[in-house]
């Protein structure tokens, strides 16, 4: 059972016979889970490693980079006491095995500060458009560079002919060479980079030790709001956080915000096809200092603080009145 937030994901899913089988690195062992629930294994600090996509039968996509500081855990069905790391609820285990009963969250995320290493940053740079671009003008610039003075010392004459031919050759130079400087010029800019991520790995410790955020609270929360952002959009079947660029707080009366950017892959499926994009995004979380609805043991009954009608905890105002339903978490995506 998926988070509630994630409902449309599986409706369309299931519309297009679409099934996504995630592999995760569990200690020594690759363990996986299916959205259609083929199979799903129990997974305790699970890290991706794969994705699948199959429409049937039909594999049409994989996706094999992740971030390796979110760790999964899937709640199995045991019989003691759980905490729901996303609303706070109090109850057995056993009563999550379909997911929380009123949040819907089925795992915990946990966030740790290990380096991603210099494979990731090199791989995530050579993706880029605009590094694609700037390598292609590196590289046309050189071969016509090149080819402007071979031509100029190796022949007796310099005139219309001999520049039409350096644009000739510099251009299929350019083709012959445009992979070598693809690869070349990725280890370049690898090493600033890498300094810069190093940068702001120290400036997240110290936003977390500064803060004082319980940061496995807050990145449940923001999962759960950022499944509902994308998910609205009626292409999207799919996301991943591939990087978490940034944290800044700030205080707007005496209401704590964190704006979060992060390097986000997002999957559509149109026109019979699936299409992965790559863009930075950024979150504004909003910290509920009041309004929050608390969860107690046992039976908690939802209702609209204005009219007592029983509502959605998935919808943002109650489908009666109106009035705006309090969250479940104590962070929010701020519009």
């Amino acid at each position: 059972m998926p988070l509630i937030s994630d409902n449309s994901q599986n409706n369309k899913l299931k519309k297009f016979n679409i099934n996504i089988k995630t592999k995760y690195i569990v200690h020594d062992k690759i363990l996986e889970r299916n959205t259609n629930n083929s199979y799903n294994d129990d997974i305790k600090s699970g890290i991706r490693c794969k994705k699948e996509y199959y429409i049937g039968d039909r594999l049409l996509k994989i996706e094999n980079q992740f971030d390796s500081r979110i760790e999964y855990t899937f709640i199995a069905n045991e019989d003691k006491e759980f905490v729901c790391v996303n609303c706070g609820l109090h109850t057995n285990l056993s009563e999550f095995v379909d997911g929380c009963p009123y949040c819907g969250t089925y795992y915990n995320l946990d966030y740790t500060e290990k380096d991603l290493g210099s494979k990731y940053h090199y791989d995530r740079v050579l993706r880029t458009n605009t590094y694609r671009v700037i390598t292609g003008i590196v590289d046309l610039v050189f071969s016509l560079l090149v080819t402007y003075y071979f031509i100029k010392f190796t022949s007796r004459t310099f005139n219309v002919y001999d520049i039409s031919k350096i644009f000739i050759y510099g251009f299929i130079l350019s083709v012959v060479l445009y992979y070598f400087f693809y690869l070349i010029d990725g280890y370049i800019v690898l090493k600033p980079i890498k300094l810069y991520k190093d940068g702001q790995k120290q400036k997240q410790v110290e936003f977390w030790n500064r803060t004082k955020i319980d940061k496995k609270k807050f990145f449940n929360n923001l999962n759960y709001e950022i499944g509902r952002k994308y998910f609205n959009d009626i292409d999207v079947i799919d996301y991943d956080i591939l990087d978490y660029d940034e944290f800044t707080d700030s205080y707007i009366n005496n209401v704590m915000y964190v704006k979060v950017k992060a390097y986000v892959r997002v999957v559509k499926f149109v026109n019979g096809k699936l299409k992965s994009m790559y863009i930075t995004d950024t979150y504004n979380m909003k910290r509920m200092n009041e309004n929050v609805f608390e969860m107690k043991n046992g039976t908690n009954f939802v209702k609209c603080n204005n009219c007592g009608a029983s509502v959605d905890v998935v919808k943002e105002k109650c489908d009666y009145c109106g009035t705006r339903i309090s969250p479940l978490q104590e962070w929010i995506l701020d519009n």
